[in-house]
């Protein structure tokens, strides 16, 4: 008996040795999440698709060259990690826009130049550029233009900014922007010269209206030349700039997203999504808005690939285009799949660069936090609770919002985004790569469980509930006006029952 004990103890102990050397051998924890950790967080190829992206193909403009290019190596990386299905989608986008030449010199009282750069989807000016002088409409509220007058009328309007130092500022440079362009335009204003909100002459592109031109030109200034423009109307001066701005618009173009399929094992018709923007604008190389998620987002793609048993729905990796230029990527193929909106059980995007993610928002949906937490307590003691109840009308989310599909953006640290925010300085080195693996390795956590739990998240929201939350979350305002309200109310975009 004696025997037989030691026997077996031995036994024991021996597969113990055995299925630990192998455990070892594999290097990959039994736990997934943790072996998702470990993989990610020490990943080398996250870093070198970064590079590649940024420095061998650029910025990529949807409707340019360097984006065609971008589809075709996503493709590529896709299927070099196993995945069996993957595919680009077209989609049309109602208009395309890139700058060729930007100028601006002062002609009065002194000569010098203005470095400057057109904002995306400003008119272009008549050949020649426009020659006028120039007053200060201060912040460009009512009662600037007011005050302002009939010399308003012809002039090139200047428009104060706020050094950037926060989301909420950033937030609210788009959202005054619009209002700003229809009063020059009421006013007969020949063009407006906005302050950069960046100092040292650092200049970036934003959006002054989505898919169509703007009623007139319109450029950004760097921030010193710009004050001393102001300092010499203090001053009494008068004077005169000839504005150049050449820009290139092309109607009805044909685009394309990048789609991977990982099958469920069990629910494969039911899909989770996780998407980021591949286009970029071509001032810097797109690192941080948005090749690094890119590069994430693919990473994650690899390392769920690689893992058995594959999660109970199926994972889709979206790497959409024409996001800057007005969301238009995500929308086409919200558009595209409309009939599959039921089966789709969560997006996840991932789209404010390598800032640390501190949590998810749960786009006006607070019923969504408890499971959220539970499939991310693997991970926290990485801090990533911070999640939030807002909704917001800026990133690829937005129509699986308007669809009433369960959607989370990653919340993430902006200070390290802020500065290079579609600026000339957005380049690899700005990038903290030891925070994007970390982002990865939370992502890949989330995605998984959520395609992996038993039960969906939350119900996709009925037409009546997501107009209740569009009035809650403040997003109606923001869709009036960023001109697209009358889409929702006519049912062209949004869930329409």
């Amino acid at each position: 008996m004696k025997d037989r004990l030691a026997v077996s103890r031995w036994l024991r102990f021996g597969a113990a040795l055995l299925f630990s050397g192998a455990a070892g051998c594999l290097g990959a924890p039994a736990d997934p999440a943790d072996a998702l950790k470990e993989t990610l967080l020490r990943s080398g190829t996250i870093v070198e698709d970064l590079r590649y992206l940024c420095d061998e193909i650029g910025g990529r403009v949807t409707g340019s060259f360097g984006c065609e290019r971008s589809v075709d190596w996503a493709i590529e990386k896709f299927r070099g990690a196993g995945i069996g299905t993957v595919r680009r989608e077209e989609f049309q986008i109602p208009g395309v826009w890139d700058e060729i030449a930007a100028r601006a010199e002062v002609l009065e009282p002194e000569r010098f130049p203005v470095r400057v750069t057109a904002m995306a989807f400003s008119r272009a000016t008549p050949p020649g550029g426009v020659t006028a002088p120039v007053v200060d409409i201060g912040s460009g509220f009512e009662e600037d233009f007011r005050r302002a007058g009939e010399k308003a009328r012809g002039a090139i309007l200047l428009l104060h900014s706020e050094i950037l130092d926060s989301l909420e500022r950033l937030f609210a440079e788009y959202l005054r922007l619009p209002e700003i362009v229809r009063r020059a335009e009421a006013g007969g204003a020949a063009a407006i010269l906005e302050a950069s909100t960046r100092p040292r002459g650092l200049l970036y592109r934003h959006v002054a209206r989505f898919g169509r031109l703007a009623p007139l030109p319109i450029a950004l200034a760097a921030r010193e030349a710009f004050l001393r423009l102001t300092r010499l109307l203090e001053a009494g001066r008068e004077v005169r700039v000839r504005l150049e701005l050449d820009n290139r618009f092309g109607l009805n173009n044909t685009a394309w997203n990048v789609i991977a399929d990982i099958p469920g094992r069990e629910r494969p018709e039911e899909v989770v999504l996780l998407g980021a923007h591949l286009d970029s604008w071509g001032m810097g190389t797109g690192a941080l808005d948005n090749g690094c998620n890119v590069a994430l987002v693919i990473d994650v793609a690899r390392r769920l690939q690689a893992m058995e048993p594959k999660p109970r729905r199926t994972v889709r990796f979206a790497l959409f285009t024409g996001e800057e230029q007005g969301l238009w990527g995500s929308r086409g193929y919200v558009r595209a799949h409309r009939g599959e909106m039921d089966r789709h059980a969560a997006a996840v995007i991932v789209d404010l660069g390598s800032g640390r993610i501190t949590g998810f928002s749960l786009g006006g949906r607070a019923e969504l936090r408890p499971a959220v937490e539970e499939i991310l307590a693997p991970v926290s003691d990485w801090s990533v609770g911070g999640h939030t109840e807002d909704a917001f009308v800026g990133t690829d989310n937005f129509d699986f919002l308007l669809e009433g599909v369960p959607n989370l953006v990653a919340n993430q640290e902006a200070e390290p985004y802020l500065p290079d925010y579609h600026a000339e300085s957005d380049t690899f080195d700005k990038v903290d790569l030891d925070a994007l693996r970390r982002n990865a390795a939370v992502v890949a956590v989330l995605v998984r469980g959520l395609a992996d739990r038993p039960e969906r998240i939350g119900p996709r929201q009925d037409r009546a509930r997501v107009a209740e939350l569009l009035a809650a979350t403040g997003v109606d305002r923001q869709m009036r006006t960023f001109e697209i309200w009358e889409e929702w109310e006519k049912r062209e975009r949004g869930r329409k029952d």
